[in-house]
This record gives structure tokens, sequence and C-alpha cells, in this order.
């Protein structure tokens, strides 16, 4: 067991997440790329790559990009490097995040709302995003996941929008990549206090808008209620992720959250993102299927690809306080929240590049392999889904 900053990854666990062939992690090492070192396991020495420098790969990758060094994996770019007998392999390149400040939203609690809202920051950082999560909910269950135990003596975002604190003082790190705005109980008597406030619904992003040059994506945990601190985030967010696990009453809440998402676009004349992530899924379930159906049929616009099955990855993970890739990084939880990432920080545009690696001989490179191998019952297609849900959920 490894905190989420002491994680190192094997070359093959690293092929999978960069979306490389395994074969070509020499090459990538030879062109100055990708670093890696030699870690003692019993008797032998084994090569492996330290989470910061995967996500100094990630961060050289995005540099290149920006210089037009790296181009879209298309045949056009693919021909030209071979003609110029140039190595090269195509492989995920991170380009900014569409929505820059995303928040984890629904007015009903037990969705699993703070324990994905860590996973996916931890798997954003992995890719090299400066990432910073931000706990609006009392309890502090995202700060818990992500293994901070003492937010009850640190700053929250209270100070911040109460006491007038700046918020880079309320920030603290938490792993390479990935700072924290912790919570605790405190957090849940702001509501009077912040209603006396002037511009109380513009106070977060305000606050929010002075630090966020320092990052690249920024994500909320909000708390389980229709409050003006809600509020103050939908106001502040670019995209709203509403988490529905599926279940008959999660999904009959979903029409308040709704309701409420479209008030806020009214009141503040603006336009929100939304996406919605059916979640804790069982296929041996009936019910999970005519849930994620009826998701499918009333909500097709938002609802996205990415279906979070219910495992026990998730929990170890939590008991943890670390990603699901320190329990099982190629089981099924890895494999949805890599989906889930790469589909709310890209919205479905997945950056794969050709990266060019040193003038050598001409080669064929296979393509990558599948980013994880599934070990357990997956979430079934759409096709598959309006076959079985045939029952109305009232």
């Amino acid at each position: 067991m490894a905190a989420f900053r002491d994680m190192s990854f094997t070359p093959a666990e690293f092929a999978s997440i960069a979306k490389i062939d395994r074969g070509m992690i020499s090459q990538l090492e030879s062109s100055g790329l990708l670093k890696t070192t030699k870690k003692k396991v019993g008797n032998v020495d084994r090569k492996i790559i330290a989470l910061e420098d995967m996500q100094a790969y990630f961060h050289a990758l995005r540099v290149l990009s920006e210089q037009g060094v790296i181009t879209a994996a298309n045949p056009e770019a693919i021909e030209g490097l071979k003609r110029q007998n140039i190595g090269m392999t195509t492989g995920l390149a991170p380009v900014n995040p569409i929505h820059k400040v995303q928040m984890f939203y629904n007015v009903k609690g037990g969705t699993g709302k703070s324990t994905m809202t860590a996973q996916y920051v931890m798997r954003a950082a992995m890719l090299g995003l400066k990432v910073l999560a931000i706990d609006l909910d009392g309890q502090g269950h995202l700060s818990v996941n992500l293994d901070v135990l003492d937010g009850h003596e640190r700053p929250t975002i209270y100070d911040v929008l109460i006491n007038d604190l700046p918020i880079s003082e309320a920030i603290m790190n938490v792993a390479p990549c990935l700072d924290l705005i912790p919570a605790n109980l405190g957090l849940c008597n702001i509501e009077i206090p912040l209603n006396n406030k002037t511009r109380r619904e513009y106070r977060l992003s305000e606050a929010l808008a002075k630090i966020a040059h320092n990052y690249d994506l920024i994500v909320a945990d909000t708390n389980p209620a229709a409050s003006i601190l809600n509020g103050s985030m939908l106001v502040a967010a670019g995209l709203v992720n509403v988490v529905c696990a599926t279940n008959p009453l999660s999904f009959h809440g979903m029409s308040l959250v709704m309701a409420t998402i479209e008030t806020m676009e009214q009141e503040f004349s603006r336009k929100l993102e939304v996406r919605i992530i059916p979640n804790m899924y069982d296929n041996r379930e009936v019910i999970s299927q005519e849930v994620l159906g009826e998701l499918r049929s009333q909500f097709s616009e938002c609802c996205t690809r990415t279906v979070m099955n219910r495992t026990a990855d998730i929990n170890e993970a939590t008991k943890r306080r670390s990603t699901v890739w320190d329990v099982n990084p190629r089981g099924v939880a890895a494999h949805d929240i890599t989906s889930l990432t790469e589909e709310l920080i890209w919205l479905n545009e997945r950056p794969l590049s050709v990266i060019p690696l040193s003038e050598g001989e001409d080669e064929e490179f296979t393509q990558p392999s599948s980013a994880s191998t599934l070990e357990n019952q997956t979430a079934p297609t759409e096709t598959q889904v309006s076959a079985t849900s045939e029952t109305q959920l009232n």
C-alpha cells in the first residue's frame, strides 16, 4: 500500500496510462521524454516510473504539442514522419481541459459523489494536470479520501468567503500536481453568514479567479443540499457533473437536481454544461438496468458514456485513502475512472497524437493495447440497456 504521492508504476502500467505500446518505453527514455528508475524487488532490480516522472512526461508532451512538434494522430502526420525516417509512436498527449472549473453535484446524499471526486482529481493529476480540489461538504469526505485527516485544524472555504482569508492561504498540497482546500464541520455553519454577505453568489467565483491561472483544473465536491454555497459553485463552474446512483430514489431526485440547475441558468443568464454520471451500477440487478435505461432515455444529451460499476476496488481505495490504481491497475474500477476522467476533461475528444522519438530506421509500430483488462462484469451498451429497460420508473 502506498500513499498517492508515493506511487510508482511498472512499464506495463505506464504504457496503459499513456496509451502507447510497452515496447516504446526504451525509445522514450533514449529521446529524453521519460525517466525511469530501478527498484529492488526481492533479489531483482525492476524498472519503475515514479508518479512525478510520469507527470513530467505528460507535461513535456503538452509543451511539444504547444510548439507544434506533436500533431494529431492522423495518417498524414504518420506518413510524414516515416518519410523522414523519424521514429514515432502514437499515444495520449494531454491538452488543457475544455472546462477548467468543474463540480460534482447532487442534492441527495449517498450517491458516491465524494469518492468519485477524489478518484477523478487523482487520475487527472496522474496526467500531469495541475489540479485544485475543493471540499465544500462539512463532512470532509473528499479531504479524508485525499489522506488529509487534520482538516479540523486547517482553514476552509468558510474562512475565505466569510472571514476574507486570501484563498491562497487555504490551499494545501497533498501530492505532486494536486492541491486541496479541505473542509471540516465548521463549514456546516456557513449558510447564514454567507446569506448576509453582499454578492453572496459571486464571492466564490471571484475568489477562484484570483488563483485560477495556477491550475489546469479546479474541481469541487459539493454538499448534498440545495444550499447557497452550492449555488455559488454553480455560478463559478463551467461543467456540472451530477452523480446518480443507479437506484430508484437517486433517479427520483434527478428532477430536483435538473430544476435547480435550470433555475440558476435563468437567474444568472448563463449556460452550464451538464454531465450525468451513472454510478454503482450492477448488471446483476434488474433495477440497475432499468435506472440506467431511464437515465439514458430521459437525459440522453447529458448522460456520460462511461458507467461506474460497483466494485470492491473503489471501497478498498477509499480505505487506503489512495487511487484505485494502487489497488488493482487492471481492474474494472481503474478502467472506469480512466474512461470517465478522459470523458469529463476532454468531453469525448481524447487527444491521441503522433509522438516523434528520435531519428533512426523506419519502423512499424503497433497500436497500444486496451487500457485495462476487465476482469469483472461491466456496464452494457445503450442498445443492450434499451432492450432490458421496459419498466417506467416513477
